[in-house]
Formats: C-alpha cells, structure tokens, sequence
C-alpha cells in the first residue's frame, strides 16, 4: 500500500516573498492561471511516476475566483484519467459543514480531498475548534484505516484539536490499524504532537523537512517537518520519504506499507 501526501497550496506555488514569510500578495487573492497549469501538471505527472493507492491533498479550489479550472480536483481526476490513471474518492470544504465560512463566496470553495485507486468506503469528520476542521477518513483494508488531517495553525487550537482527534481515533478506530497523515503545523513545537501519539499508541513516521528553510527560522521555528505519518506499531513500513518536488510551499511525502 502506497499513501502520497501533499499539501498542494491550491495549486498556486506560493513562491514566497519576504523571506518566504508571506504568500505572494497578487497570486494569493487573484491566483495566476500560468503558474496553476504548471503546478497541475507537475502534480499529474508526479502521481504518474509514483502511482500511489491513495493521495491526501491538501487545500484545493473547487471554484473560486482564483482558479482558471471549474474545481481542481474534477480537473486533477480528469487529467490523470487522460493518462491511464482512474482515481476516485471525495473533496470537501476544509472548515465546516453547512457553517458561515462555507456559505462565503470565497471560502467555501477552498477544500481538502482524497483520491483512491480502488472503491474504498470513506466519510468526513469535523473538529468543534479551530479554523480548519475537516478529517477525511477512509478504509485503506479491513484491517487498516486512514485519516486526513490539516491542523491549526494556533499551538491552542492545535492542541484541543489533537484532543478531539484522539476521541475521533477511539471511536472510529476500533482494533484496526490506523494511519494518520497531513498537514499538522508544527512550526513552534513538536512535543505536543508526540504526546498526541503516545496517548494514542500510535508512533511517528518522519519523512524528513518538508517545507523550505527561511532567513529567521532559527529565531523562531522549532521544526520544518509540518507534513508526516503517524502509524499503527503494527504497520509494517517499508518506506517514509520526502518527494523533491516543490509543488507549493510544502514538499510531497510518501509512505509505502507491506500490506
């Protein structure tokens, strides 16, 4: 089993100015239709050369003013069906279900997703705290389920969230094997996520830095691995990489499991 991870940043490369301290400030609010296409295909073909049997993508656009395509993850499943590859699965919004936020003219088109090679039994979940909310699970086998996550950036909110997911965990978990991956903001500390993943029996996968290293991050960052996997002791796995390919602000990562 093969999961790729990738926090896609809308497809907008946010090739970040100041420092890589803030996002590009005319690419952020009116996007760039040039720089969309390349990252779409880069994207495209880095899935083609890795075949993975299941991708989490983070932060995609299904309609709003900034995309040139009618939803990005539509055109992500067309693309790489032109290309041989059927993938199939769910995108939703990333704050909530049925509250303001998705209700907004521009917010409400920004979501998460999951793509699957094969017809996996999947629903969401969302968070009571904190902006972006949403876990996607899905059941990569009878005996192993996965879960999507993109956490606050907020070490508070961020802190009740991991809370809130070790509930979700025990309920929807059961005696399955669990795998965990996304986006967890990490940049001011890391020891709130190992307590996380002790309380719930889980171990961390490293896959190494996935963001670039910036001017002031000595100052004022404790870690540059924002994107990683929290497995089950008993998942056997046999790879846990980062992808050298710059698709956002974020780097791809991917894990490979023996089952």
């Amino acid at each position: 089993m093969k999961v790729l991870s990738c926090n896609a940043g809308y497809l907008l490369g946010y090739q970040n100015v100041l420092g890589g301290y803030l996002p590009p400030p005319v690419t952020s609010v009116l996007g760039n239709s040039q720089i969309e296409h390349q990252k779409l295909n880069q994207l495209v073909s880095l899935i083609e050369r890795e075949r993975p049997d299941v991708v989490s993508l983070l932060e995609v656009d299904q309609g709003s003013h900034r995309t040139v395509t009618d939803g990005q993850y539509r055109t992500l499943v067309a693309a790489l069906r032109e290309r041989g590859l059927a993938y199939q699965g769910t995108v939703a919004n990333k704050y909530s279900s049925g509250g303001v936020l998705e209700r907004a003219p521009f917010f409400g088109h920004l979501g998460n997703a999951v793509l699957s090679r094969a017809d996996r039994p999947l629903r969401t979940h969302y968070l009571s705290t904190g902006r972006k909310r949403l876990v996607i699970e899905m059941e990569l086998t009878e005996d192993t389920t996965l879960f999507l996550v993109h956490l606050s950036l907020g070490a508070r909110s961020r802190s009740r969230q991991f809370d809130q997911l070790a509930t979700l965990l025990d309920e929807r978990a059961s005696d399955r094997d669990v795998i965990v991956t996304g986006d967890f903001n990490t940049f001011d500390r890391t020891d709130r996520l190992s307590v996380f993943a002790d309380s719930v029996g889980l171990q961390t996968c490293v896959p190494g830095e996935t963001v670039p290293r910036r001017p002031l991050d000595d100052l004022f960052v404790s870690s540059r691995t924002l994107d990683l996997f929290l497995c089950s002791p008993t998942v056997d796995v046999e790879r846990c990489d980062v992808l050298d390919v710059q698709l956002s602000d974020h780097r791809p990562i991917v894990l490979e499991t023996s089952s």
